[in-house]
């Protein structure tokens, strides 16, 4: 044989190692961030590769919906914004139509009364936004575009298959140093140098804040503008709900869904790459006892919150202690109601005039907002409900559960009502700290990007990361991890 077929040989076969896929992948946690990470793992790895999906409950994570009555309503992530660009392309791309909306109108409460209330005439909210607010909402509006527009630089970067080893890189690229400054300033801070007014920041942003994260301006810049950018027009949700994002990319994925709990990730010895051996728990569905099994692994995606009071998966065998996972996240109580809201509780002497929407500006409130909601599945001729019917379905957030007396303050009707107590996102502070998306070579962490702000298109965004990660490392694609960063901002 000549050296030149030899040599030709060689290369094929070495050609052909480099290109071998993994085996199989584990992703634990079936969340908008897990299916998320399923799906791109699949677009990149192909179709030989096993895709293991630990899920001891629901596809959806906190992407999850209540029955009130007969009827069906989002209890978890609510709202989409146009710009949202892997969930308004997941929806396109599975088909999935965009839910009804309806006409309705916000107010701003104190606890004592209004000190805004939206017009159903567009002219005259804009009017009344003015003088109460002087120039500021159009300020917000040129804020939130400067903003959407450097976050969009992460959808070019991840299509040209870059990946980031922790939320300070991924926040970089997207946005240079002023990004990640963001993170360390609070809300009150950020608007404040950037010339809003203290009106302003303790009725507006405050009121975006308690809605969207059940917190104060004392948040982080950067959440405080994701949560001012679900204040603007073009908001949207999926008919059906929300959570059957992650439940119909799980199935276009050809995930193998395992009802299990992971409670251990060991490291196993190889001379070639790093092993992982999982154990989890399920339900023998025979006789209903516990079994404890335990599967090997190429990658494993850890894409549940490892916070304190989030999780009880345990690291052994690694050489070294994993990175910390730092911080708690924040209680959240909705409180669905099925009755008619009390109008003259919030001084309206004509309850057909009351608001559809209540946010308060004051963190002494029982109540963080008051919104009526609308059926996630609406028939052909629907009609909704006015703010005065006794069949209204309203979810009141709130820091605790409500005592029934302090819903018979709110509602002089009850007819149903259920409460869904969480722990739904991040409880933040100024300045913030960020997480890795990397805990070890082969072993990704999809929820550190909740610590930059917790929201559907973060999480999504997060998943398409952590398979860039698994997929660079792979093949040895150093040069896509951490690209075009020069210096380091001290955290």
């Amino acid at each position: 044989m000549g050296w030149n077929l030899r040599w030709f040989l060689l290369g094929t076969i070495l050609i052909s190692v480099e290109a071998k896929s993994p085996s199989n992948i584990a992703v634990i946690g079936g969340g908008i961030g897990g299916a998320s990470s399923a799906h791109y793992l699949r677009k990149l790895f192909g179709d030989d590769v096993s895709i293991d999906m630990y899920e001891p409950r629901k596809v959806g994570g906190r992407l999850a919906t209540v029955k009130i009555g007969d009827e069906e309503f989002e209890s978890g992530g609510s709202i989409i914004h146009a710009k949202n660009h892997y969930m308004v392309k997941f929806a396109e791309e599975l088909g999935l139509k965009h839910r009804k909306t309806f006409p309705g109108h916000f107010a701003l409460y104190n606890g004592q009364e209004f000190v805004f209330t939206e017009s159903s005439w567009s002219l005259v909210t804009l009017a009344k936004l003015l003088w109460r607010y002087g120039w500021d909402c159009v300020w917000l509006n040129s804020l939130i575009g400067r903003t959407l527009t450097n976050f969009e630089n992460i959808y070019t970067l991840q299509d040209a298959g870059n990946a980031y080893s922790s939320v300070e890189e991924l926040l970089y690229a997207m946005g240079g140093a002023k990004f990640v400054n963001m993170t360390q300033t609070s809300t009150a801070q950020g608007l404040k140098e950037e010339g809003f007014s203290p009106r302003f920041i303790n009725e507006l942003a405050m009121a975006a804040n308690r809605e969207n994260y059940g917190q104060t301006v004392d948040v982080p810049f950067f959440v405080g503008a994701v949560s001012l950018a679900g204040a603007q027009p073009g908001l949207w949700s999926v008919e059906g709900g929300n959570k059957r994002v992650p439940e119909e990319l799980v199935k276009a994925a050809k995930v193998n869904l395992i009802p299990g709990e992971v409670s251990k990730v060991t490291l196993k010895n190889s001379d070639d790459r790093p092993k992982f051996l999982l154990q989890y728990q399920l339900k023998d569905p025979n006789n209903n006892q516990i079994l404890t099994e335990q599967k090997g692994y190429d990658i494993v995606i850890v894409a549940t919150p490892l916070n304190e009071g989030m999780s009880n998966i345990t690291f052994t065998n690694f050489p070294t202690p994993l990175p910390e996972i730092k911080g708690k996240f924040h209680r959240t109580v909705a409180n669905f109601v099925r009755g008619k809201l009390n109008a003259e509780y919030f001084g309206i002497s004509d309850p057909k005039a009351a608001p559809t929407g209540i946010m308060t500006i004051n963190a002494d409130v029982m109540f963080n907002s008051i919104g009526k909601h609308t059926p996630l599945n609406i028939s052909k001729g629907y009609t909704p409900v006015g703010p005065e019917s006794e069949d209204a379905v309203w979810k009141v957030f709130s820091q605790r559960p409500l005592a029934d007396s302090e819903i018979a303050q709110l509602f002089t009707v009850v007819k149903d009502s259920q409460v869904v107590d969480w722990l739904a996102y991040p409880h933040y502070a100024s300045p913030g700290h960020l997480e890795t998306f990397v805990l070890y070579d082969g072993l990704y962490y999809v929820n550190g990007i909740e610590w930059a702000a917790s929201a559907m298109e973060m999480s999504a965004i997060g998943g398409r990361n952590v398979a860039l990660l698994s997929y660079n490392w792979w093949h040895g694609l150093d040069g896509k991890v951490d690209t075009g960063r020069t210096t380091k901002t001290e955290l």
